[in-house]
């Protein structure tokens, strides 16, 4: 252990002689600073209600258990008598429906009124809601693949049908589907007419909740963006397309830089000589040094994610810990790209050819995850699929088995944002539940083989080579 300390000390030591580490952790403090000046302010209750009962036209089958989006827009929903209650609020939501007839006999509506029993698109809509989605279809809406489920058929006997329990269950699954939020739910029968509904509801979660909207500001107030935006959606752009994307590829482009001249220091003569004259294993003095870059690179995201979150959770009031699963997966995905410059610095000394073969490296496997991703859609399509030959298909799956994972650790983080930050309506109108999704044990699996086997090639040549 001493041994270890002493060499993980040197690393640094290396770090802060170059001044780099400075200037990332300058960055990085300057990142967290940024997002800590990023303010949500939640719209009035009646608005923000409002707002999300107007989204209960979009309706999932099977009790919301359905990815597909069924529309049903003859309904419309609107919110009033908003009250405070006990960290969060009651208020009356009615549903404005239009009455139903048949084809082979029509409703009639003289005066408005009519004395034969008529069904609603309210109740033909909670009746759908019920049953398992029928006719569904993959269409593109906003440059995203949905599934849409053509509305089924009902009469008006099973539409009548229809208990008071199961209409409260629906708007219960709606606040849940389109809020996030859990609520109680009552009908309200006393001066209201069929196709008119009422219900009395009663929500927890308060303003906190991922699907209530908020205006969002910049700079402490600064500048306020024009439109509001949901809790969730906003988090998770933050989340996965900043800090995830962008600043964990700079993250990593910086360390490779740092960490890409350890092993050559090591490895030039007079260090070499000193360390190998010592009582310890030149395969384990690798190993070490290996682990101190790790060791670098964990500390340094973990400032930085850490800092993030907890700037992000004192200004949106959601402290979800699911964030923090960035620090593991991107100090692993570091160990894929050091055990690339790990190899290349043992077998040319080059801290230059270190550096230029990771993040060629990571270019490669970027691009082969795109390829993977593509050809995973085309196998959805006979037509399309039929016009490519199957070698490429074969090609591409090989490469992706045998290769470190490096876009299958992207989507399992992305997967890990949406489901804490969204909510399951914008989890199916983005189709991040339609993505097929690696496993968390094939894919460290497989990217934990290559690190040993770089490793293992990095040992056997350190140990032949004469100093």
């Amino acid at each position: 252990m001493l041994q270890f300390i002493a060499i993980l000390k040197d690393s640094f030591r290396e770090a802060v002689d170059g001044f780099v580490i400075y200037a990332m952790l300058v960055m990085s403090a300057l990142v967290i600073a940024l997002l800590g000046s990023i303010s949500f302010t939640p719209e009035p209750p009646k608005e923000a209600l409002d707002q999300i009962v107007k989204q209960f036209p979009l309706v999932f089958p099977d009790k919301g258990l359905s990815r597909a989006i069924t529309p049903s827009f003859e309904n419309s929903f609107s919110a009033a008598d908003v009250q405070p209650a006990a960290g969060g609020y009651k208020l009356r939501v009615a549903v404005s429906a239009q009455r139903k007839g048949v084809k082979d006999d029509p409703v009639e509506m003289a005066g408005g009124k009519s004395d034969k029993p008529a069904g609603d698109s309210f109740r033909e809509t909670v009746l759908l809601w019920s049953r398992p989605a029928e006719r569904v279809k993959d269409v593109e809406a906003k440059g995203q693949k949905i599934q849409l489920a053509q509305p089924g058929s009902t009469s008006i006997a099973d539409q009548r049908a229809v208990p008071d329990d199961l209409l409260c269950d629906f708007i219960k699954n709606q606040f849940a589907i389109h809020a996030g939020m859990s609520a109680t739910v009552t009908r309200v029968m006393a001066g209201v007419e069929e196709p008119r509904y009422e219900f009395d509801v009663t929500t927890t979660g308060g303003s906190a909740v991922r699907g209530w909207p908020h205006k969002v500001s910049l700079f402490f107030g600064a500048w306020t963006l024009p439109v509001p935006f949901n809790l969730g959606s906003t988090l998770f752009w933050i989340q996965d397309r900043l800090v995830n994307g962008l600043g964990a590829v700079l993250a990593l482009l910086i360390s490779i830089v740092i960490t890409a001249f350890f092993i050559p220091n090591m490895l030039r003569k007079g260090s070499i000589d000193l360390l190998i004259s010592k009582p310890i294993g030149r395969s384990q003095l690798l190993v070490y040094k290996y682990i101190g870059g790790l060791t670098f690179m964990f500390l340094v995201t973990t400032f930085t994610v850490g800092g993030v979150w907890l700037v992000l959770a004192l200004r949106s009031g959601v402290w979800d810990p699911k964030f923090l699963v960035v620090i593991p997966v991107l100090t692993f995905t570091f160990a894929i790209l050091y055990a690339v410059s790990t190899f290349a610095a043992v077998f040319t000394r080059s801290a230059i050819v270190s550096i230029l073969l990771s993040v060629g490296f990571a270019f490669f496997l970027y691009v082969v995850g795109q390829v993977k991703s593509v050809f995973d859609a085309i196998k959805t399509d006979e037509k399309t699929k039929n016009e490519l030959p199957e070698w490429s298909f074969t090609l591409v799956d090989t490469l992706n088995n045998i290769l470190p994972r490096y876009k299958d650790l992207d989507k399992l983080t992305t997967k890990v944002l949406s489901e804490g930050t969204l909510t399951p309506a914008e989890l199916r109108m983005r189709a991040l539940d339609l993505i097929d999704y690696p496993s968390w044990g094939g894919t460290f699996g497989v990217s934990l083989a290559f690190i040993v086997l770089m490793l293992a090639l990095s040992c056997w040549r350190l140990s032949r080579r004469d100093y």
